[in-house]
């Protein structure tokens, strides 16, 4: 009964050990090639219009209203700081960002975290895009749920949503740059 019980535990490990593997990084895990122009382009008559609706707090404290971005290219994205996929999304996001600074878009990055924790990772990871987190009220418009995270809306600037991910992707790609440019 002894060896039953042993036999029965080593395989046991072996199968869990099986299952595990060496992560080289959670980029070379979590991230995937954002979709190409035509795709974004067939998806914009599928979409729903946006809803902007949406208030956040930056994180100077002041309140972001979604609706100060009518008529500009909205890059929505809902993350934390604790999500693998979300932060290894963000340097090709910040990149993305620096790309395009200038140029008629907002980028609203999004947690439900606490202001000092966002804050914090913020300054530590010396980021240039800005971050925001959910008012008080913790108000999504319904448009907007989602049962993971990051999830990333894009939203044209006739207010349609063109594009959403969920997941991570590598928002820094050549393809998905001329996409979005030609949304401007």
């Amino acid at each position: 009964m002894k060896k039953l019980s042993q036999c029965i535990f080593l395989i046991s490990i072996a199968l869990v050990l099986s299952n595990c593997q060496v992560l080289k990084g959670p980029v070379a895990v979590a991230m995937r090639p954002t979709l190409p122009t035509p795709e974004i382009d067939t998806l914009e008559n599928k979409l729903p219009f946006a809803d902007y609706s949406l208030g956040v707090k930056g994180l100077d404290g002041n309140m972001v209203n979604m609706a100060d971005y009518k008529g500009k290219v909205i890059f929505l994205n809902f993350w934390a700081t604790w999500c693998l996929p979300c932060v290894a999304e963000l340097p090709s996001i910040n990149k993305l960002y620096n790309k395009l600074k200038g140029e008629n878009i907002a980028f609203l990055l999004v947690s439900n975290e606490k202001m000092e924790k966002v804050k914090a990772y913020h300054q530590r990871k010396k980021y240039d895009v800005p971050f925001h987190i959910i008012d008080e009220d913790g108000n999504i418009p319904r448009l907007y749920y989602s049962e993971s995270i990051p999830t990333t809306y894009i939203i044209n600037k006739e207010g349609r949503v063109v594009k959403v991910s969920v997941g991570a992707e590598d928002w820094d790609d050549d393809e998905f740059i001329k996409s979005i440019k030609k949304l401007f």
